[in-house]
């Protein structure tokens, strides 16, 4: 049996410890990374108003629909931390199994998502403070003094150690599901008591009818915010190293996070569709102006009252915060990695004799989307609209470089058996096939200033300029390190291997 597991899932070599404490996270604590980072509180309030925009009420089966691609990426996910249990994830297993290059800008788009994620927390947690304080409309000052409070407080608690960030992490996680499904039972109960929105719809099974989706257009436009708000269940497996158990346990938290996700997503979006409607003149609708970019809220304060809304603030706060310390914790890994095998410089390699965390990479993406976060407040017209269209392209980019990934290392052994197949080679390749042409056009999309925020450079729209040239401008830097330091780029500090 043991001899089997080997011919399926071929170990990578010449991997390097990185001085991370192994047994620090619990694999129930991995788990809660993955759930915690796709953040289904704060996604759903930043995207559930802009899904609903795109799709109407077809918003439940596009959520069904974009989570098939996901999935066949989480296999390759799980198969390569089977193969090479490495905080690198994508960089890693991009350049041993592609080519160093590859390997780099898959890093690369993993970290800027990380990043963009976070000033998107930034700004949904912002929003929520303003409702516990009471203020229609906060200023820019306001935005930029709790965004500093809250991304240098996430950044602190994950600098102290794995083993504290994801109890806390945890914890946190709870609270945010148990709220999510106590607001899905109360929208659900006045629907059945005939108190919904009177321009509401009544549920229908139509809902998951996916010819019934209006055009292509409508699909895509639901395909990229459900992109969004399925992304993160990735997070657990860059804490493989640090996860008890054994590589293959902790490769399955990955797909547990994305299953138990598309579930929540599915149930509460349901609900909010038969609760509120999707009629843009409507004051309770989830596509009216005054509640896109905060539906959470406007659904608390209409299934409860006021107090819903500082309920619904709460709970939307913590969800951000979670998502924050869950993010930042898997793409300093990333950095760590990274520097470990000299593709970044070497200061990034450093770790805390004390906390055994790499605190120097904490800071670092911390502060970073902290300087993004005021940039982005001060020109867009919506730091939310902005974070959640730009972030998709970084996503699929190294989401893309996974998949194929696990295609070209396991296309060797995987065909002698029809399962592993499957899972390492077919399913990821058809993700890899689905997820290329989504994101070119997206880009394309994304120069147009309708999309986003509204907001636009010479032009071009604030989303593409925010997401395409942020990775772009990764290209730059790679080729500058080519020029300082090219070991690593020749391949001598992590060989490409082809088994």
């Amino acid at each position: 049996m043991a001899e089997d597991a080997a011919i399926i899932d071929p170990l990578m070599h010449g991997l390097r410890s990185k001085g991370l404490k192994k047994g620090s996270v619990s694999l129930v604590g991995a788990v809660a990374i993955g759930l915690a980072a796709t953040a289904p509180a704060y996604s759903l309030t930043g995207a559930l108003g802009y899904g609903a925009e795109e799709t109407g009420y077809q918003l439940p089966i596009v959520f069904i629909l974009a989570v098939i691609p996901m999935y066949f990426v989480a296999l390759a996910y799980k198969h390569l931390t089977d193969a090479a249990p490495d905080a690198g994830t994508v960089f890693t297993w991009g350049s041993k199994a592609i080519a160093p290059h590859v390997g780099w800008m898959g890093g690369f788009a993993l970290i800027l998502s990380s990043i963009l994620a976070g000033v998107g927390a930034a700004g949904i947690l912002t929003n929520a403070t303003a409702v516990w304080l009471g203020m229609e409309h906060s200023p820019v000052w306001f935005d930029i003094l709790v965004a500093t409070v809250f991304i240098l407080l996430t950044t602190w608690l994950v600098a102290r150690g794995a083993e504290e960030s994801s109890r806390t992490t945890l914890i946190l996680t709870i609270v945010q599901y148990g709220g999510l499904l106590l607001f899905a039972i109360i929208m659900l109960t006045a629907v059945f008591r005939g108190e919904q929105s009177p321009t509401a719809e009544s549920f229908s099974w139509e809902w998951f009818n996916p010819f019934a989706i209006h055009d292509f257009s409508s699909l895509l436009g639901g395909f990229l915010v459900a992109i969004f708000i399925f992304w993160g269940f990735d997070a657990s497996l860059a804490m493989s190293e640090e996860t008890s158990g054994t590589p293959e346990q902790a490769g399955r938290s990955g797909v547990t996070a994305i299953l138990i996700t598309v579930a929540t997503y599915v149930i509460f979006s349901v609900a909010a569709l038969a609760y509120a409607g999707i009629d843009p003149n409507s004051p309770t609708s989830l596509t009216h102006e005054g509640n896109i970019d905060d539906v959470f809220t406007t659904l608390a304060t209409g299934s409860i009252g006021t107090r819903g809304a500082m309920i619904a603030a709460l709970v939307v706060g913590l969800s951000a915060f979670s998502a924050t310390m869950s993010t930042v914790m898997p793409t300093a890994r990333g950095l760590l990695s990274m520097a470990t095998y000299k593709a970044v410089p070497d200061r990034f390699a450093s770790v805390s004799e004390v906390s055994s965390t790499p605190k120097f990479a904490t800071w670092v993406i911390g502060l970073t989307s902290l300087v993004i976060y005021c940039v982005l407040d001060v020109i867009s017209d919506s730091v939310v609209a902005d974070s959640v269209y730009s972030v998709g392209i970084a996503i699929m980019t190294y989401y893309v470089v996974v998949a194929i990934s696990s295609v070209v290392y396991f296309w060797r052994t995987a065909f002698r058996s029809w399962r592993t197949a499957m899972g390492q080679v077919i399913l990821p390749g058809i993700g890899a096939l689905v997820l290329i042409p989504v994101g070119v056009v997206e880009a394309y999309m994304m120069a147009n200033p309708d999309n986003g925020s509204g907001g636009s450079i010479l032009g071009i729209g604030m989303a593409f300029v925010v997401g395409v040239l942020s990775l772009a401008f990764g290209a730059v830097l790679m080729a500058l390190w080519n020029l300082k330091a090219p070991a690593f780029f020749r391949g001598e500090t992590l060989p490409k291997e082809r088994t």
